[in-house]
């Protein structure tokens, strides 16, 4: 493909602000893995956790995946002219974006910003379509068309939250089904179909044809669709949910087998570098993966387990996004040319994919221990963290290669098809513009206030519960009889559950991670109202009141692990335990 200096210009920003949302994005990802290893004060986990999906999903994803279409797909001779102001409204929202959400969390500013993203997506989404329309109705073409109507229809559920948050509330399971509506259509929809739209147009753009039908293609948007009914099952278990979830997963796997084979079969013939071939390889053995364990799905009670296992949930998430998308369509922009192909920058990748490998290891393993009741690996967190801390480390190195001399714009570059000083000068001007207007944003906004933020405090709340709540919870445990004293076998005996099934979502400490930091809850909360929440766990959330507050603060619904009273009553004692010796106090909410 020729390329004008004015594009290969606009390329390489692009590329570099996308990189950079990455490695900022993996900073926040190994500040929440520290959390499990290190106290970290003056830090809001859940504030960290926003900004770090919203820079992963939008910074990096949506970034990287639209240049992809943009520099690979659009021939005009001057890409700056027709989306160098969207590009800049692009940057403020995510620079906003960056800035408000460690401070605030989901607030006002942070909102507005998403927001604004939204809309400029729309922006690109209706000029990229445009080109599309005058292009042959090729394979590789259908796919990236539908991945765009994948993204508006993910954007639908980010524009219901707000009516279903007013209407009824964040407890009700609309509003958890809006969330994901907007994630399963991100990822099977935007990424996966955009990333095969782009590897199988480059394969057409090389001379080789790849061939699915229209009875193939069916089958992969059908399953698209119908896999979104496994979230349903989270809120209506209806085994007639299950079955349609099952069928879906099998046409999945069938309709990216056949896509899937068809393009590793031509792979070879693309005459790429063998780093390159590599890189897209573990993508598309990423998405094999990826249709395997949604197989497993057919299964009812692995289903289940799918969404109440959080280490499953993040693997998931990051089998796709990591896995697919990010391998696949960087080897695709080396073997564009928009990414280096430097020894610096090959070994920048490896680390990359080191930690990937490690921390997919490790998520599905410790996963299926908890499944099996097994406890937790030694040094689990720790092990989580030391991989994790290969990605910036990685990326850092790919982000510093993407300004080494051999990826100099005073090189070479591939085929000029225009000279025009005017065409290129418009583009240095749009550029500085950008770099203006987010030092002027950089400096200017500072976030959300304190009265914003979300408070750290597992169960204190500023608005009184509604007189009739009961004190002591909804659920079978009316009475609990405490010693004077901690009983240490007892506590022990809750300690080895609590290592089991509950460090993945809290901490010992003050400090919320997924659910609130264990520290000072019988001093807040009565013994019988913790075993309550412990073993009846779906119908404190939908009934009673504090237990739903917690449920709005921290917008993930706590799985009912099957826990009975005797364990519940031996981790209440380990509680008491804990807060005698980290708090200074414990039972003050029994007396």
């Amino acid at each position: 493909m020729e390329i004008s200096r004015p594009n290969e210009l606009f390329s390489r920003i692009w590329i570099r602000w996308a990189l950079g949302f990455f490695l900022v994005a993996s900073l926040l990802g190994l500040t929440m893995r520290a959390f499990y290893v290190v106290e970290i004060p003056l830090v809001e986990y859940r504030h960290i956790l926003h900004a770090h999906s919203h820079l992963a999903l939008l910074g990096w994803g949506f970034m990287m995946l639209m240049s992809g279409m943009i520099f690979g797909v659009d021939r005009e001779a001057n890409l700056a002219q027709k989306y160098g102001w969207l590009f800049i409204g692009l940057l403020i929202s995510l620079v906003g974006m960056l800035l408000s959400f460690p401070v605030q969390g989901y607030g006002a500013v942070s909102i507005a910003f998403s927001t604004w993203f939204v809309l400029v997506s729309y922006g690109f989404v209706f000029k990229f379509w445009k080109t599309l329309r005058q292009l042959p109705n090729t394979t590789g073409i259908r796919l990236i068309r539908w991945s765009l109507i994948g993204y508006l229809i993910s954007t639908l559920g980010l524009w219901a939250l707000g009516p279903v948050t007013v209407s009824l509330g964040r407890m009700h399971e609309l509003y958890f089904m809006t969330i994901q509506w907007f994630l399963h259509f991100q990822l099977n929809a935007w990424f996966v179909l955009g990333t095969l739209g782009l590897l199988v147009f480059f394969a057409e753009e090389k001379g080789l044809r790849v061939l699915y039908s229209s009875n193939q293609f069916a089958v992969l948007l059908a399953s698209v669709v119908l896999t979104y009914a496994l979230v349903i099952t989270w809120a209506d278990p209806s085994p007639v949910f299950f079955w349609i979830n099952s069928l879906a997963v099998v046409l999945q796997a069938f309709a990216y087998a056949v896509l899937l084979r068809k393009f590793w079969i031509l792979l070879p013939l693309l005459q790429l570098d063998g780093f390159v071939k590599l890189m897209i390889r573990l993508a598309i053995l990423s998405l094999f993966a990826k249709a395997f364990l949604q197989m497993l799905l057919v299964l009812p009670e692995v289903a289940v387990i799918s969404y109440t296992i959080r280490m499953y949930v993040i693997g998931f998430l990051h089998l796709v996004l990591l896995g697919a998308m990010t391998l696949g369509l960087a080897g695709l922009a080396m073997a564009e040319g928009r990414f280096p192909i430097s020894l610096f920058s090959k070994l920048g990748w490896i680390l990359i994919l080191l930690g990937f490998v490690g921390t997919e290891v490790l998520l599905f393993g410790q996963g299926t221990l908890v499944w099996l009741k097994l406890g937790y690996l030694e040094n689990y967190h720790l092990g989580l963290f030391v991989c994790s801390a290969l990605f910036p480390l990685g990326l850092g190195m790919a982000f510093l290669s993407l300004f080494s001399s051999t990826y100099s714009l005073d090189q070479p570059l591939l085929t000029p098809s225009i000279s025009n000083q005017n065409k290129s000068q418009t583009m240095k001007k749009t550029m500085i513009w950008s770099l203006g207007i987010v030092a002027m944003l950089m400096t200017s906004c500072g976030g959300g206030s304190e009265s914003q933020s979300t408070a750290s405090d597992s169960g204190t709340s500023t608005t009184s519960a509604p007189a009739t709540a009961d004190p002591k919870g909804i659920g079978e445990v009316k009475s609990v009889e405490l010693g004077s004293g901690v009983d240490g076998a007892l506590a022990d005996k809750g300690k080895a559950i609590v290592d089991m099934k509950c460090t993945a979502c809290h901490q010992l400490n003050d400090k919320r991670l997924v659910g609130p930091g264990f520290q000072g809850v019988t001093n807040r909360r009565r013994p019988e109202w913790i075993m309550n929440m412990i073993t009846n766990v779906d119908v404190m959330l939908d009934q009673d009141p504090e237990a739903q507050k917690l449920l709005e603060e921290c917008l993930t619904r706590m799985p009912n692990q099957n826990i009975t009273v005797d364990d519940a009553r031996g981790i209440l004692e380990f509680m008491r335990k804990n807060d005698e010796e980290k708090a200074g106090q414990r039972d003050a909410a029994a007396q």
